[in-house]
């Protein structure tokens, strides 16, 4: 294998020689020595590569030695019992802390939301001038300290000269102006015409008695408003608006309209007033009253006079209503309220109610028996109906006539409830519900308590041959 290195070391230095000796060598080539010369090459390039695989192969084998196959086994990872309490305790505190906050936001913001729901209700709540009523007790004290005072009090008599005339009248219609801001002018008009083609058109008082967010709520008398095209209001500083209606009841002839305030100017807002409901149980016979609206038949007329009774009553169907009479001449179609020299309204004038005879002085229905109809029909809600005119017996009555004591059936009301179950005129209610009834107030305040569609057991007594005779009902009440 030396000789063979040598060889190939001398054939290189060989083809390194100069080009003319090469030239010379090319020129005469010596025999055989070409063919030597890539046998010795081809021989060497096999020897390299022989070596290289023998390298190749041992490194294979040295590799084969070094390296072993791995067997592993997959275990669970146990459970780390602190590293789960880390996170429970961290997700109560997360939760502890959005509560916290949770509760801190709603604080916050509660009192403006619950602002909010109460403008809302405070706007739809309709709302009525609060009246200066006194309980039984308070008038009882009342009238105890009035007497101990008119003991110890001597009568002073002093003539009155016109100058106190005139400071005395002064003072009592000042009391008219402050209460007939609450009054107001309703004119109705229809689409018809006369002859001279005016629309027909018809007037009457009306009184301011309530008040919402958005309106303004009116009684005037239904017999003005039914059946017309057109209703307007015109209020005290002579600002005229339309008004539209809104419910009635036909037994006192009661209108309740609706104005609202969002067409009612600012400057007029402030000059009208809600009419304070006084208390009319405490009106005695004698008492200087005035009666202001339409009392003449003509607006903003004023009278003056004294109450001459209040013990007069007026049944109507379900109900029962106290009379106001004074002497203040007025019209037949007089409309208005009476007041007292408080400024407050005792009564509604109705004369339609009035006696034939006395068609010519004011009367009216008390305000306090009127109340709960008027807030019922401001808040236009349901008015309980069974059907009957009834009529007080009282224990008087029931000894003299041997009627027994509770609501004598003067009349029933063609196919009303009362009709349909079997009630008769001459029948007296004794009960209702359960609840003992003696008088027709005692009997409305019953209705009063239920709703319409409800069910209720009336008991009467009926006259047969042999005397009164219990008889029973059960009654389906409508709304009217």
């Amino acid at each position: 294998m030396g000789e063979d290195r040598r060889e190939e070391i001398q054939a290189y230095e060989e083809s390194r020689e100069t080009p003319e000796k090469k030239g010379e060598q090319e020129r005469v080539p010596e025999p055989g020595k070409e063919s030597q010369v890539q046998e010795n090459t081809r021989e060497a390039a096999e020897e390299t590569q022989k070596q290289e695989n023998s390298l190749e192969a041992a490194e294979t084998e040295d590799d084969g030695s070094s390296y072993e196959f791995m067997k592993e086994t997959i275990k669970a990872k146990p459970l780390d019992k602190k590293k789960i309490a880390r996170q429970a305790g961290k997700l109560v505190g997360s939760g502890a802390v959005f509560g916290l906050a949770a509760a801190l936001v709603f604080g916050a913001l509660a009192p403006a939301f619950l602002e909010e729901a109460r403008a809302r209700k405070s706007a739809q709540e309709v709302q009525f001038q609060n009246s200066t009523e006194e309980t039984e007790k308070e008038q009882e004290d009342t009238q105890e300290e009035e007497q101990e005072d008119t003991q110890e009090q001597t009568t002073i008599i002093q003539e009155m000269t016109p100058e106190d005339y005139q400071t005395l009248y002064a003072d009592i219609f000042s009391t008219a102006q402050e209460a007939e801001k609450a009054i107001v002018t309703v004119t109705s008009s229809q689409n018809t015409q006369d002859w001279f083609q005016t629309p027909y058109e018809s007037s009457i008082s009306g009184l301011l008695v309530a008040e919402s967010g958005e309106e303004y709520y009116i009684l005037t008398e239904y017999r003005i408003v039914e059946k017309v095209d057109r209703i307007h209001v015109t209020f005290c500083d002579g600002k005229m608006i339309e008004a539209r209606f809104q419910k009635a009841d036909t037994n006192t002839g009661f209108a309740i309209l609706k104005v609202p305030k969002s067409e009612v100017p600012a400057e007029t807002q402030q000059a009208v007033a809600i009419a304070p409901l006084g208390e009319s149980y405490n009106v005695r016979q004698g008492e200087p009253v005035l009666a202001i609206g339409c009392p003449m038949g003509y607006s903003d007329s004023v009278g003056y006079g004294i109450v001459t009774s209040t013990s007069n009553t007026v049944s109507k169907i379900d109900a029962e209503y106290g009379l106001i009479t004074t002497d203040i001449t007025g019209s037949s179609q007089g409309s208005g309220v009476i007041v007292n020299l408080d400024g407050e309204i005792i009564g509604i004038i109705a004369q339609s109610f009035a006696n034939e005879d006395t068609q010519n002085l004011i009367t009216g229905l008390s305000i306090s028996d009127s109340r709960e109809l008027i807030q019922t029909l401001s808040g236009n809600q349901d008015i309980i109906y069974m059907g009957i005119t009834g009529e007080n017996i009282t224990s008087e009555i029931s000894e003299k006539k041997g009627i027994p004591v509770g609501v004598f059936v003067e009349k029933v009301e063609v196919d009303s409830p009362a009709m349909q179950v079997g009630i008769q005129n001459g029948d007296v209610i004794t009960e209702v519900n359960g609840e003992k009834v003696e008088t027709v107030k005692g009997y409305q305040q019953q209705l009063k308590a239920c709703k319409n569609g409800d069910t209720i057991k009336v008991k009467a007594m009926r006259q047969g041959t042999e005397g009164y005779v219990e008889v029973s009902f059960e009654v389906t009440l409508k709304a009217k």
